[in-house]
């Protein structure tokens, strides 16, 4: 038996002219030279001995919350694909677009803006101005106007907006803290 981890014979990395498989690019395929880096040779993954045949173990050791994963940067992944994915960036507090290459990356890796923005998207962004941003879009979405104390509907363009932006009126009140029609008896009777 071959060493663990070792190169085995006949299971070279392709040459310069045999991709291992089609590589996807954009909206057709690439079948032409393919060069991995440094003209590695194929190393098959080391298991433990009671998982070999198992495929390739577990990729996430840890168990992370999603909102934990919203920390962290946006990863691309060694893969070659390119699939269109949003990442909380905690500086604008804004979801951002990236190209995700299909495989491995991070936990801070959102198929929508929509599913990004609700999972990571922090209090503070009810403070941040409403932004429509530069595209053209024109999507009705609600934002939080602090100055007024409510949410307002506003055009938003579809791209460098930040985290002041909700996909509908009680999503943003209940987010912003805003009383909704039931809740004003509510305070009343606590009060």
């Amino acid at each position: 038996m071959a060493d663990r981890g070792e190169c085995v014979p006949g299971e070279q990395e392709p040459g310069p002219t045999s991709p291992p498989f089609p590589i996807a690019v954009g909206t057709g395929t690439f079948n032409g030279p393919y060069e991995p880096a440094g003209g590695q040779r194929a190393r098959r993954a080391v298991l433990p001995q009671e998982q070999e045949g198992s495929g390739a173990g577990q990729l996430v050791t840890g168990l992370m919350k999603k909102e934990d994963a919203c920390q962290l940067g946006y990863a691309e992944g060694p893969c070659l694909g390119m699939v269109r994915r949003y990442f909380y960036n905690g500086s604008s507090m804004a979801c951002e677009p990236f190209q995700y290459g299909g495989c491995l990356g991070n936990g801070n890796n959102f198929v929508s803006e929509k599913e990004c923005l609700q999972t990571c998207r922090t209090v503070a962004a009810c403070n941040l101005p409403i932004v429509p941003g530069p595209c053209r879009a024109f999507m009705e979405l609600w934002a939080f106007d602090a100055v007024q104390g409510k949410c307002i509907r506003f055009q938003y363009g579809g791209c460098q907006g930040n985290g002041n932006k909700f996909y509908s009126e009680k999503e943003c009140k209940e987010y912003c803290g805003v009383p909704g029609d039931g809740d004003e008896e509510l305070l009343r009777f606590n009060n």
